[in-house]
């Protein structure tokens, strides 16, 4: 199968270029809202109802069928131009803030279908049908609701499914399967290795590339830094643990001490952060998530001042508010415009998002708290892959997202761009910026830089 699918890589983007410029396909890169209220006659799958689409069948590209499956449903979860999509999230548990990002995905299908739904490549327009289930964080509880969703519910693909163990926990169940699983919301470096995985690709930067451009940073600003590490006893946590060590090899930046907290075990991180403030440390990062993310700054003692990093998936207004104060002064990183930010909010594509999120019920909390952005912006690159899909199947659609070319989706800073190459380069998201928290919003201090392509270099 590697060897197989490494042959293939080298024509697949100018094979797809080409079959989408054929289709006659608009080069508008925007969010979906560009083509949403375009209208055109909704039929089944598989019908041959001139629809303006070509039918020339999708050329061979990262993921053939024909080999790399064992039994395969190319069109499985479409019927009657209805496309069923399944997400899994905890919605209960000491995580549930997270299902905010459901809310966000919820709000983005209902409002695309609102707009008369979304118009794929193929030239069909298909309604989004979402199904959802809790596993509330717990990777024991996930292969269950997954498996419920991919056989019984009978889903097209999994979007936005939240969290790293939780996904591994299913990986190679789906990739056995062959069902997509699309904007993964988790930036664990396990999804560079879409070689061996091919039907999974993440959602967020690599925990390892958002680590690396802050660490970055550092090095002009803090070029002897001493570092004190909070990470999470899990895939997530251990990808800032092994990028951060690989980073600092050969430069004056020292770790000084780590601490590890268990999220399945451990109810706060407050006794860790306590250790680790005695280190010496005047740089402090935060490598877990969820609840426990601003639970960890909140017991930071007064006397302890280190620059403090958070992770891009504790960044949003809505756990910052959690922090009590002490979210003054952080550092993180950004790939996408920030809702909770008053520059940001200003830009077309946050007013765009604010008035149609509204519109399906989504609160001016929700709307600027960040994390319900992340789910619209999940949303937004599976919308995106099917405009671009010239065949509305599983291998096909995924094959598009591993193949494109300087694309801008959802909430995506303006200036940044969305380039993949199979598993040369798996990532959607390699653009960043370094930002400060500053009187309750982001402020940049260190403009976009791209690391395209470069993301699986930096994973320890």
């Amino acid at each position: 199968m590697t060897s197989t699918r490494k042959l293939r890589l080298g024509a697949v983007a100018a094979a797809l270029a080409l079959l989408m410029t054929a289709c006659g396909r608009d080069d508008e890169t925007a969010d979906s809202s560009s083509s949403d209220n375009e209208t055109a006659e909704t039929v089944a799958p598989g019908d041959t109802t001139d629809t303006g689409g070509d039918e020339e069948a999708a050329p061979a590209a990262f993921i053939t069928p024909e080999d790399d499956c064992d039994a395969y449903d190319a069109t499985k979860g479409i019927e009657g131009g209805t496309i069923k999509i399944g997400t899994v999230r905890p919605e209960s548990g000491p995580y549930s803030i997270y299902d905010n990002v459901t809310k966000g995905l919820d709000a983005y299908v209902k409002a695309v279908n609102a707009d008369g739904g979304v118009k794929a490549g193929d030239g069909t327009t298909y309604q989004l049908e979402l199904v959802k289930a809790d596993d509330a964080y717990d990777p024991a509880r996930t292969p269950g609701e997954v498996q419920r969703l991919v056989e019984q519910e009978g889903i097209f693909a999994m979007v936005g499914q939240i969290g790293t163990s939780n996904n591994l926990a299913v990986r190679q169940y789906m990739n056995d399967a062959c069902v997509p699983s699309i904007g993964l919301a988790t930036g664990s470096t396990e999804w560079g290795n879409a070689n061996e995985f091919p039907w999974f690709i993440g959602g967020l930067p690599s925990y390892a590339t958002e680590l690396h451009a802050y660490l970055e940073y550092l090095k002009t600003e803090m070029p002897a830094a001493k570092i004190a590490l909070l990470y999470q006893d899990d895939d997530f946590g251990k990808a800032y643990q092994a990028t951060l060590k690989k980073d600092i090899e050969g430069t004056d930046m020292e770790l000084v001490d780590e601490q590890s907290f268990n999220p399945l075990t451990e109810t706060s991180p407050e006794s860790k952060v306590a250790q680790l403030s005695g280190s010496g440390a005047d740089v402090f990062i935060v490598g877990i998530g969820g609840a426990p993310c601003p639970a960890a700054l909140r017991a930071m003692p007064g006397t302890w001042t280190p620059a403090t990093y958070v992770s891009i998936t504790c960044s949003g207004k809505t756990a910052m508010s959690l922090a009590v104060g002490k979210d003054e002064g952080l550092y993180s990183v950004q790939a996408t415009l920030d809702p909770g930010t008053p520059a940001d909010q200003q830009n077309p594509k946050i007013q765009d998002f604010f008035t149609r999120g509204a519109a399906q019920g989504l609160t001016e909390s929700d709307l600027q708290g960040g994390i319900t952005a992340a789910g619209w912006g999940f949303g937004s690159l599976f919308v995106r892959a099917l405009e671009l899909t010239p065949v509305v199947d599983r291998a096909t659609i995924m094959n598009t997202l591993y193949s494109m070319d300087g694309e801008n989706y959802g909430l995506m800073l303006d200036e940044a761009q969305s380039t993949t190459d199979g598993d040369t380069d798996p990532w959607v998201l390699e653009d960043l910026r370094v930002v400060r928290r500053t009187a309750g919003s982001w402020e940049e201090v260190k403009p976009l830089i791209s690391y395209d392509g470069q993301s699986n270099d930096f994973a320890g």
